[in-house]
């Protein structure tokens, strides 16, 4: 089946004194304004306006980029080219009045509506343009390029090339149960979680490359193990070099990727049988969650999830995953503080976008 790459192009015109004539004063829309609508974010940064409406459509063309989906029936009758949509930053922040000015079929021009129709939910507010020093009513036009494109087979990630295409896969010498009898063997538990009765786990995202070496990519430590456990994770994984029967493209190996879950539970399991015993009822919890999600019964799942965290506060995949429900729910504040601990404990930047806007939504809501 063909894949396909959306590609975006954006380009906003700010020039000025050129308005639409309307009987009331009140209503006119600016076409063009003295001062543009700007993004927050943007407006508040110490530096020039020019750099100011650069930043505003550097992250409209983000915002954009990240939420607009090809459409799959536009996908299947091989539909490009370019929607046009204008909308409306009204006095209050808020967009209105959006408009499809051209469309190239297949619910193209309903994508990107929906997108720009989303800023209004999630929070994302404008500083309104000005004529004359008092915020007007501003229209704004973006055009979107859909353009279809056959993907290469692999990623770059830094130096590396990650292969998502193959003709065999990746797999362990000995098959899955050769490779569960070598965790068994080789994963130790640190004696020093015994004193806490530290448990949970670490994902372990390997890159295997042509040779069979394996190279770390990432390392997550959803409960906040700690050093050690970090440590003990990177040594089974790295353990497994040249017991792998390489992935292979159009007849020959190639590097890919292989994520590894790594379950870390006290050895000194009498003393630490209550933990274990929470530990358990936590993910039975969450699975439970993750059902009343899926049912899209919202406020329910965040039950599960806060039942789940009274009994371990920092699993980071709680807290993201209930983060995400508050969102669900435009809940902002309490989505920025799970959200931004999650974060924090994982010491990763994928959520850094999304604060950035949730975040301030808590701020200007305060």
């Amino acid at each position: 089946m063909r894949n396909y790459i959306l590609l975006l192009a954006l380009l906003l015109a700010f020039p000025s004194f050129a308005q639409e004539t309307t009987t009331e004063a009140d209503t006119t829309i600016y076409v063009i304004a003295e001062q543009a609508p700007l993004l927050p974010l943007c407006g508040q940064l110490d530096t020039t306006y020019a750099a100011k409406v650069k930043c505003t459509q550097d992250f409209l063309l983000a915002f954009v980029y990240k939420n607009v989906d090809y459409p799959m029936e536009a996908r299947q009758e091989g539909l490009e080219g370019t929607v046009v949509t204008s909308f409306v930053i009204e006095p209050d922040s808020t967009v209105s009045n959006i408009k499809i000015l051209k469309d190239i079929g297949g619910n193209c021009g309903a994508a990107v509506e929906y997108v720009i129709g989303a800023m209004n939910p999630v929070g994302l507010r404008w500083i309104p343009g000005k004529i004359k020093g008092k915020d007007v009513r501003t229209q704004m036009t973006l055009p979107v390029k859909f353009r279809l494109e056959e993907p290469l087979p692999y990623v770059m990630n830094g130096r590396d090339s990650i292969y998502k295409e193959f003709d065999t896969p990746l797999t362990y010498k000995g098959g899955t149960e050769a490779f569960t009898q070598h965790l068994d063997k080789t994963l130790v538990y640190p004696e020093a979680g015994n004193e806490t009765c530290a448990i949970g786990y670490i994902d372990v995202q390997l890159l295997v490359d042509a040779d069979g070496i394996v190279k770390i990519l990432e390392l997550l430590d959803y409960n906040n193990l700690g050093l050690e456990f970090l440590m003990e994770a990177t040594k089974v994984a790295l353990a497994t070099s040249g017991q792998w029967a390489i992935a292979t493209y159009e007849g020959r190996n190639v590097p890919t990727t292989y994520d590894l879950r790594l379950d870390f539970v006290p050895s000194d399991a009498a003393a630490c049988k209550q933990t274990i015993s929470d530990f358990e009822k936590a993910n039975i919890l969450a699975m439970e969650a993750v059902t009343l999600y899926n049912e899209e019964k919202i406020e329910e799942s965040i039950e599960k999830y806060t039942t789940a965290l009274a009994l371990f506060p920092n699993h980071s995949e709680f807290l993201a995953s209930r983060g995400q429900c508050y969102i669900d729910l435009q809940q902002f504040g309490n989505a920025c503080t799970d959200l931004s601990k999650a974060a924090q404990i994982l010491g990763v930047t994928w959520y850094d976008d999304l604060l950035t806007v949730i975040c301030k939504v808590e701020e200007s809501e305060e």
